[in-house]
């Protein structure tokens, strides 16, 4: 099956045999190498020196394993360029995450590659989150303020879906009290769904909590969330407790509660189903690596360094060697999709913590301790 044919089953193939995602998973990877060996010279030198060659690649999955992964930490470096299987010219989009070291990981598109991204995702968010109406509650910045911010754009990919929206972080400032007045705005009248990094739909939490506020949001109500579950500081947020203070606080259960996994330099987006298992779409394959081994590929359940081999990444090969450690699951999912399923832990030790989402954070904590030190009168006194 081709990759265009993907794109546009993706319901059907999201829940093909087993067999058949193996071979398909397998086929499209392949030919996605093919193209970056022919048109890459710095990825062919990677795959001169230990012989392979598109003729010699295994068309299966456990060929898949001899295909060079390219260290997250690449799209960091000043010559990052040099990765580009595409002239620099043909970049249509650069997307850019930050940490708390400041460095930039920059990610560049073409438009073949943020075409077929934007349908996959479309397509996913259809099958998995089935929405086509309602009011969306963004707890991010706008595109308008961030464009260059990957988790914002995916998160925009959905404004398409809802009758209304909003966005609630402007000048990277957040009021929750703003949050509940749109929540009550279309109470009765349209679903409300909310969307945002766990943090920010954490702050909210915490104001209803402060405020003994409680909600009932609509039977069809979610809250999707993409971004992580450690914060700036290094403190992990529990997903249980998380799950727990929305279903007091907002009155919805926790199937309505969806995490997404993804990170800048793959375009694989790895979406929550109602049993809490995260989706790796047929057009990508996870392999985890084992930590100290990066070229041992461990057998799924076992946890290790989440390795992303994309079919999608045209501009440069999506062939990525994360600092996430996890694992994967095969196993029959009980919604009725087959394939495989992700579960990122945390980051390796020694890297740096970053998102768009932590960034986020940062920023926003800084500028709140920055008002609370403010001299009150200082202004009227000057």
């Amino acid at each position: 099956m081709s990759l265009a044919s993907l794109l546009g089953s993706f319901a059907a193939t999201s829940r093909a045999p087993e067999t058949q995602w193996q071979v398909t998973v397998a086929e499209v990877i392949a030919d996605a190498f093919a193209t970056h060996f022919r048109d890459n010279e710095f990825f062919r030198a990677q795959c001169d020196a230990i012989g392979l060659t598109p003729q010699n690649l295994e068309r299966t999955r456990s060929g898949l394993v001899k295909i060079p992964l390219l260290p997250v930490k690449m799209f960091k470096q000043p010559d990052a360029h040099v990765l580009l299987s595409v002239p620099l010219n043909d970049i249509e989009l650069e997307i850019r995450s930050t940490g708390t070291g400041g460095v930039p990981s920059v990610a560049r598109r073409d438009a073949a590659t943020v075409t077929n991204t934007a349908l996959a995702i479309l397509g996913q968010y259809r099958d998995l989150f089935s929405i086509s109406k309602g009011a969306g509650l963004f707890l991010c910045p706008s595109t308008a303020e961030t464009p260059e911010m990957g988790m914002v754009k995916v998160f925009n990919l959905l404004n398409g879906l809802f009758d209304d929206h909003t966005y609630l972080v402007k000048d990277y400032a957040f009021d929750p009290q703003e949050a509940l007045d749109y929540l009550e705005r279309w109470d009765g009248s349209m679903t409300r769904y909310i969307v945002g990094p766990p943090f920010l739909v954490n702050r909210l939490l915490r104001f209803l909590e402060l405020e003994d506020i409680r909600l009932k949001l609509d039977p069809e109500s979610m809250v999707i969330t993409l971004g992580g579950w450690k914060r700036y500081t290094g403190e992990s947020m529990s997903r249980e407790d998380f799950n727990a203070k929305i279903e007091e606080y907002l009155g919805i259960g926790t199937d309505r509660v969806r995490d997404m996994y993804g990170l800048i330099e793959t375009n694989m987006l790895a979406i929550e189903c109602a049993e809490h298992r995260k989706h790796v779409p047929p057009w990508c394959h996870v392999s985890i690596r084992d930590v100290t081994d990066p070229y041992l590929e461990l057998p799924a359940g076992r946890t290790g360094t989440i390795g992303i081999l994309d079919a999608l990444s045209g501009g440069y090969p999506g062939f990525i060697l994360t600092e996430d450690i996890g694992e994967v699951d095969e196993t029959p999912c009980p919604c009725g999709r087959t394939g495989q399923t992700v579960t990122f832990h945390r980051r390796a030790h020694g890297a740096e913590l970053g998102c768009c989402a932590v960034s986020i954070e940062k920023f926003i904590e800084s500028q709140e301790v920055v008002a609370e030190c403010a001299v009150p009168g200082a202004e009227a006194g000057r």
